[in-house]
């Protein structure tokens, strides 16, 4: 008998709301330690800085951190969901060029926007997704 494997077309797509949701809690992890610092002191602000963009950018390739995160962000491990590579059906821990260029739709302000609402689509692919040729998919 034939090993049966999780490929991406026996994945069952993540629904809008969970993206959303997602999104919104990794907003949330990434600008309130930022506003935190800046408050604190201006300087710092740099260092939120980096982190936010730092997170924003790579947060679904991220290693596991005590038992948590490994390949997903807080946002996608809270609502367990996760981003899968289309073509071989593996999550992108560690990938940090597939990771980067699924988030650079969204750093460009009125694109980010418009790719946002991708989701609602038949395929629920931003364009972030398309250009990394990724799926995210209920973990």
């Amino acid at each position: 008998m034939q090993p049966v494997y999780n490929t991406p077309s026996t994945q069952v797509k993540a629904d809008p709301g969970q993206r959303f949701v997602a999104a919104l809690i990794d907003g949330f992890v990434a600008y309130i330690p930022f506003l935190i610092l800046t408050v604190v002191s201006y300087r710092l602000a740099m260092i939120g800085w980096i982190f936010l963009l730092g997170y924003q950018l790579t947060k679904d390739a991220l290693p596991e951190v005590g038992g948590f995160l490994g390949g997903q962000s807080v946002g996608k491990k809270i609502m367990k969901i996760k981003v899968i590579k289309e073509d071989t059906g593996q999550g992108i821990l560690g990938d940090y060029g597939t990771a980067i260029v699924r988030q650079v739709s969204l750093m460009i302000p009125i694109f980010g926007i418009v790719d946002a609402f991708m989701v609602l689509g038949d395929d629920r692919k931003r364009f972030g997704d398309k250009w990394a040729k990724t799926i995210v998919v209920k973990a």
